[in-house]
């Protein structure tokens, strides 16, 4: 095992100070991954402060007595995108969640559109939803090593997003133009990229996203499936315009 990583919120002790890990965090080092007295811990918070210590385990308890901070680079793009997502079912929206993570996007905003076919009109549900993808968004984190964690946006229908005329581009796999043909200068500001659920947005919809200024964008020749196309988008922008 190189190291392990985990995600604890808020400041970090000074050096030699101890920080107690949350119960989740020290169930998950402890008994997940079990680690030992002495394993190097290193630590982030989401908000770009990094720290690495010593674990130090006990009866009910684990504790990370710290032994450097902020040490490491950062990994964030220079590309400062927002997916834009139909909500998709179970896992496919994990999917895009995860690998849009571990690709560099700095914000996520899931979208109700036509063909969506998840409901979260209970508090309730919408609550327990959101917390699952946020725990995605810090699994991805740990496992990329990145240290700021992507913005989470509350789920809003596609239409109430759109009349905040956003920035960027739309998913249009038969009249959209290629990825390489766009202007690197429009990646300057923060842009979003629109990508629709299971069975892709609808005319209308497609037609409201181009009339509000998104431009419309393709992959290639085959139609890929909603928790494919997204990262497959975001890898491409990121090799043309980005991490590169």
């Amino acid at each position: 095992m190189r190291h392990i990583r985990v995600y604890v919120a808020g400041n970090y002790p000074e050096i030699g100070q101890p920080l107690l890990l949350p119960d989740s965090v020290r169930h998950y080092v402890v008994s997940v991954l079990r680690a030992k007295d002495g394993f190097l811990i290193h630590l982030f918070n989401g908000d770009g402060s990094t720290a690495q210590g010593r674990l130090r385990i006990e009866k009910r308890s684990a504790q990370v007595f710290i032994e450097s901070k902020d040490g490491e680079s950062s990994k964030e793009s220079p590309l400062r995108l927002i997916l834009a997502q139909g909500i998709s079912r179970g896992e496919r929206m994990d999917v895009s969640i995860q690998k849009a993570t571990e690709l560099g996007v700095m914000a996520i905003q899931p979208l109700f559109t036509d063909y969506c076919e998840v409901k979260l009109e209970d508090e309730d549900k919408l609550t327990k939803r959101m917390a699952h993808w946020q725990q995605v968004i810090v699994s991805a984190c740990e496992q990329c090593e990145r240290h700021v964690l992507p913005k989470l946006y509350a789920p809003q229908l596609l239409n109430d997003w759109l009349a905040t005329k956003p920035l960027g581009l739309v998913l249009d796999p038969y009249q959209g133009v290629a990825l390489r043909t766009l202007s690197a200068k429009s990646f300057i500001e923060p842009q979003a990229l629109l990508v629709g659920p299971e069975g892709g947005l609808s005319d209308k919809e497609l037609k409201s996203a181009l009339a509000v200024g998104l431009t419309g964008c393709r992959l290639g020749p085959r139609i890929l499936r909603t928790e494919t196309a997204g990262p497959a988008a975001i890898a491409a922008l990121q090799s043309l315009y980005g991490d590169s």
